[in-house]
């Protein structure tokens, strides 16, 4: 791996579950060496389906997703269950996509939760198209487009200042800090 390889990742700030409005959402654009490049922003639906769309947007119509070779994140859902099309990200881009989890999801519980959405059974295939969970480290990942044991060496070589890949906790410390005031921790 090439220490001037980019990723982009991205992370919500805070919003109040269930009810309608919006969430930011925040783009890092880092190199392997774990080195900040850019910043990218934009808005999404609470529950919605919008992220797809609008990180697709970021990626394609920046310099900085330009510079990227894959995605990064911070889980398959944002702003509650708008749920990202990993798939569809990963033709539309070209670039791989990992989605990283903290702790390894409890699927039922998920699908429980879930079932009290708006399109209910569509946010469930996107979740189901996602792939399988792997593990690396102490981290849980899927990946679109890039075989497991490509996506666990990035993600460990991401991995310097927590268990969480750099560019991800950054995002999160962004989004966080930018929507409440000060950032939460990741």
């Amino acid at each position: 791996m090439k220490p001037l390889m980019r990723t982009i990742a991205f992370d919500d700030g805070f919003f109040k579950p269930r009810k309608k409005g919006n969430a930011l959402l925040v783009g890092i654009l880092s190199r392997l060496d774990n080195r900040i490049e850019g910043i990218l922003s934009t808005t999404i639906t609470v529950d919605g389906f919008d992220s797809t769309k609008k990180i697709l947007k970021l990626v394609r119509q920046t310099r900085f997703g330009e510079q990227a070779q894959f995605i990064l994140l911070s889980g398959l859902n944002f702003a509650g269950f708008n749920t990202v099309d990993v798939q569809l990200l990963f033709r539309k881009t070209k670039k791989p996509v990992l989605i990283i989890f903290r702790k390894k999801p409890d699927m039922k519980k998920f699908f429980l939760a879930i079932k009290k959405t708006k399109c209910a059974m569509k946010r469930w295939q996107l979740v189901l198209n996602a792939g399988r969970i792997y593990s690396a480290g102490k981290i849980y990942f899927q990946a679109a487009g890039m075989p497991e044991k490509s996506a666990a060496q990035i993600i460990k070589r991401l991995c310097v200042n927590s268990n969480l890949p750099e560019p991800i906790r950054i995002a999160h410390l962004v989004a966080s800090g930018i929507s409440l005031g000060e950032s939460t921790r990741p």
